[in-house]
């Protein structure tokens, strides 16, 4: 059965095979939707400043950036019946339920262990809404942005190197449209519907969120069986063929072999002393905690500035993200987050939110849209044109949202967010698979430089991911003391339009190993 599932697994997959394996990242772009929307908005509505606010945002990176990784090389080496990467993305899956559940609760379960039920200008001291938010907080976030680099590396894992590019872009595109549909229940007003059954905005939209995550993780975990490490190791069938492996196979048929120009000769016995690479079972052993460890110290060049060209794609993207729907309710529509509910100021800071997020709707649209003809434009124009573009032009777009802060704007600039956030989400993870399945990270004289360092697939692929949780770690400590400084939050685009253009220099140093 597992050699059967193994052949099943390498074969060439239908589109609509792609969507049920890549269908987790819908409910994982439903939530970043309902994160960017109301996240701020949540925090700034139990009582705190925009510094204490983004210092919270600090909370889950700083997990990530040291235990996403381990969770990552730890899922490389699971020996478990059921797979290496579906226990962890169910584990993480739960928890990130759990953390959506108490998100949009937190205010009202802290009224329920005591405290005082008064407008945010009234809140002072100790609240238990406070701890309550964060640990939402935490376990939506990090289990989220764990869970997609998990779920890429089991996507990629399931796929031939043919079909991982159309999988990347399948993900980008079906996540786009999950976005789309999480900002578009955002801009709803829900307290003038009948489906306001949670009493706020927030939580009837958390609740679709959690409806649609479900569903999404039953339908990835389901979608196709990985084999069990151990039947990897034991059987050769089942092994993974890399450079080493064939040059160890065909060493060993010369061994066996003589062969002319035009003559078979009987096999020879091979010596025993002669060096031929017999057995390369060192290659499929799991990669170890040290051997992780040294793999981030003795990082190859050409990962450190994907890494890099990642890290400030992030930067810009957070920059923008994380406050966008603030900075349209304040500096846009002109509305105070601190102003006494009923007030002109509280309406309009409520409806740029939602008008906030209309326009991240069409920056989902944009980036599922972008991701379907993305390939064609890599294999077109090659990847480096491609990846630099795509950063350049968020550049262009936040440095004239900054610039004219007017309403049609927000509809210019929000599709240059989604050209972004497509290449971003696509390319450097199919980068990383590119080194892998060439086992190379540099190139000389036109040809890939055989890798005599073994690293883990899943942890690189993790690594990337890291990348996020470093970037929202300086984003958050940083960002809201300067908006605090200068009293206005309009400094978070220019920043987005800087590191954007930082990224796209970087991209220009980027290996492409021909892609």
């Amino acid at each position: 059965m597992h050699l059967f599932n193994s052949f099943k697994n390498c074969r060439k997959k239908s589109r609509w095979q792609l969507i049920r394996l890549s269908m987790v990242i819908v409910g994982i772009e439903f939530l970043y939707a309902a994160e960017t929307a109301f996240v701020t908005p949540i925090l700034l509505g139990i009582g705190l400043s925009h510094t204490f606010m983004t210092m919270i945002w600090a909370f889950s990176p700083v997990l990530g950036f040291f235990v996403a990784p381990m969770i990552a090389s730890f899922s490389d080496t699971i020996r478990l019946q059921w797979g290496r990467r579906r226990p962890v993305l169910l584990a993480l899956g739960l928890a990130m339920m759990t953390g959506m559940w108490i998100l949009p609760h937190g205010k009202t379960i802290g009224v329920f262990f005591g405290d005082p039920d008064v407008p945010v200008d009234q809140m002072e001291g100790f609240r238990w809404s406070i701890p309550v938010t964060i640990v939402g907080l935490v376990l939506t976030d990090f289990d989220a942005e764990t869970s997609n680099g998990i779920a890429r590396a089991y996507f990629m894992d399931m796929c031939t190197p043919d079909d991982q590019a159309r999988v990347l872009t399948t993900a980008m595109f079906i996540g786009g449209l999950g976005g789309t549909a999480g900002y578009v229940l955002g801009a709803i007003d829900w307290s003038q519907t009948n489906l306001d059954i949670l009493g706020s905005n927030e939580a009837t939209v958390f609740l679709f969120v959690f409806i649609v995550l479900g569903i999404g993780l039953l339908i990835t975990l389901t979608s196709y069986r990985e084999i069990p490490l151990p039947l990897i190791e034991s059987d050769p069938l089942l092994r993974p063929i890399n450079s080493n492996a064939f040059e160890a196979e065909k060493a060993r048929q010369l061994a066996v072999y003589s062969i002319s120009k035009d003559v078979l000769v009987d096999p020879v016995k091979p010596d025993k002393d002669a060096n031929v690479p017999v057995d390369e079972d060192d290659d499929d052993k799991p990669l170890r905690l040290r051997d992780f460890v040294r793999n981030i110290v003795r990082m190859p060049k050409s990962l450190f500035i994907l890494y890099s060209t990642q890290f400030f794609s992030q930067l810009g993207y957070l920059s923008y993200c994380l406050y966008f729907t603030d900075f349209v309710g304040a500096e846009v529509f002109g509305g105070d987050v601190s102003a006494a509910p009923g007030t002109p100021e509280a309406a309009l800071y409520e409806e740029g939110v939602r008008y906030g997020c209309w326009g991240m709707a069409v920056f989902a649209v944009c980036s599922a849209s972008y991701s379907a003809v993305i390939e064609m434009l890599v294999k077109r124009f090659s990847a480096r044109p491609v990846y630099m573009g795509g950063l350049l032009l968020f550049s262009l777009g936040m440095l004239f949202m900054g610039l004219f802060k007017e309403k049609f704007m927000i509809f210019i600039a929000c599709p240059t967010v989604g050209i972004m956030y497509a290449t971003m989400y696509s390319l450097p993870y199919l980068l990383v698979s590119q080194y892998h399945s060439k086992n190379s990270f540099e190139v000389k004289d036109g040809k890939c430089v055989p890798n005599t360092t073994k690293r883990g697939f899943g942890a690189d692929v993790s690594l990337m991911s890291s990348m996020l949780f470093l970037a929202q770690l300086i984003i958050s400590l940083a960002i809201g003391s300067i908006i605090d400084a200068v009293e206005s939050n309009v400094v978070v685009i220019f920043s987005a339009s800087i590191f954007s253009l930082i990224a796209a220099l970087t991209a220009s140093q980027i290996v492409y190993m021909g892609l």
